[in-house]
């Protein structure tokens, strides 16, 4: 699936129209972004024994669960489309996608940043690519979310950490079984695309089905740029720990007082534990609510720790959540 999408897109002409690909993964695999470091943000030995594929996509952002209950769409266009900018590429997508979540009966339907969102909660993660001339949005629809597969192929830094990403999950991340008193089929949804397609251009796409010798011949150049990609630097995709969406993060780190755990919510420090007791216990009674930011932890903290201490600790606290907002 990967591969496809990444060779149409590498093997575009500039004389190419729009095309859109509607793809559904017969298996559950968790896909990492193209720069993304799949040892350091994932269990390779827990995914391989659930029998978990960890497929690298083209596609920017970090680990996501793909399986046959998120079909898939990627628009693929001549790179002449990015004249106006890659925002404009995220725009077309993203509306496309809103449309589409709108007609099947959800309300309260929002775009923030590169996500979209429905009644408070992530439903949606996009992503896009260059490749040689052509270019490329892709997102999947969340029919039914397994929080506990996914999370089983998470890196645990240590014991609890999963512990506190479910419920951070479950609070952040939405699907239509959720949001619906009835899921959509995946037929439900391509019919939808089908129409948002026909409103946003006035045209009616034409389906046509993929020729077996194009679609060898893009899968096989697709491989190689994901191959390439594969032996390319990366990085984790948040240091420290997971995104949840853009407003919640679970992140973890070594401290001189040991593990330091914390649960970051709308820019406020929602949960906190340090491997310490005796500091994990003034940690909970001073820091909970605050910023995560140097001088606000500093300030909270006051002489309840040693001067050492509390440099460590807010100036640690502090580059993690410059790490998230940068990542």
């Amino acid at each position: 699936m990967h591969a496809l999408y990444t060779g149409m897109t590498a093997c575009t002409r500039e004389s190419d129209s729009m095309r859109v690909l509607w793809l559904v993964s017969a298996e559950a695999h968790v896909s990492v972004g193209a720069s993304q470091n799949a040892a350091a943000d994932l269990d390779l030995a827990g995914c391989a024994a659930q029998g978990i594929p960890v497929v690298r996509r083209s596609l920017g952002g970090g680990a996501v669960w793909i399986d046959s209950d998120q079909p898939c769409f990627f628009l693929v266009l001549p790179r002449r489309a990015l004249a106006r900018g890659h925002r404009h590429l995220f725009s077309l997508g993203m509306g496309l996608a809103v449309a589409v979540l709108r007609q099947l009966g959800l309300g309260d339907v929002q775009m923030r940043s590169q996500d979209i969102w429905v009644q408070g909660r992530k439903i949606m993660g996009t992503g896009a690519a260059t490749l040689e001339n052509g270019c490329v949005f892709g997102a999947s629809f969340l029919q039914r979310f397994p929080a506990e597969r996914f999370l089983a192929c998470v890196h645990e830094p240590s014991e609890g950490y999963r512990d506190w990403v479910l419920p951070a999950l479950r609070e952040g991340v939405t699907d239509c079984e959720h949001e619906l008193a009835l899921t959509p089929g995946v037929d439900a949804f391509r019919a939808a695309l089908h129409t948002a397609l026909l409103q946003r251009f006035g045209v009616a796409p034409e389906p046509e089905a993929l020729d077996p010798s194009s679609r060898d011949h893009w899968i096989a150049r697709g491989q190689e740029e994901l191959d390439e990609m594969e032996q390319g630097e990366t990085r984790p995709a948040v240091p420290g720990g997971i995104r949840i969406n853009r407003a919640n993060h679970v992140f973890e780190a070594p401290s001189r007082c040991g593990r330091l755990r914390l649960h970051v919510a709308d820019t406020r420090i929602r949960r906190i534990w340090c491997e310490e007791p005796s500091i994990d216990r003034v940690l909970q009674e001073s820091v909970i609510g605050l910023a995560p930011e140097r001088l606000v932890l500093r300030a909270g903290l006051g002489s309840r720790l040693a001067p050492g201490l509390v440099d460590e600790i807010s100036c640690r606290i502090d580059a993690l959540y410059r790490g998230i907002r940068n990542s």
